[in-house]
């Protein structure tokens, strides 16, 4: 263990494949932004710690040794080959909506009872 507090109760909190940033620490433990910084930049130069991007370029810091899923890759991953673009026009008054609108009315009635 360290003689710094600050730095012993980061690696205590970080968990591995997950990305944190210097403000949700800073919060967490009541101190500047700063003072995260420069115990996470002395975690970095030891190995423990090392930095990551993320799609909106804000920097984070996860254990080295781990690679956290991006919720971007997951988006990619889960993307399909695009199609024409379905436009859809409403000219005339909307109609079978009635039975719905009944059952969300009787569903509240039940709740408020």
């Amino acid at each position: 263990m360290s003689m710094n507090p600050l730095i012993d109760s980061l690696m205590l909190k970080m968990r591995h494949n997950r990305v944190y940033t210097a403000v949700t620490f800073a919060r967490l433990f009541g101190v500047s932004e700063k003072t995260v910084e420069a115990a996470l930049a002395t975690l970095i130069d030891a190995g423990k710690v090392r930095t990551w991007a993320n799609a909106r370029r804000d920097v984070g810091y996860c254990l080295t040794g781990t690679t956290p899923m991006s919720s971007s890759t997951v988006l990619s991953e889960a993307t399909t080959v695009a199609t024409p673009r379905l436009i859809r026009r409403v000219d005339g008054p909307l109609t079978g909506y009635d039975r719905e609108l009944d059952a969300h009315r009787s569903l509240a009635m039940l709740v408020r009872r």
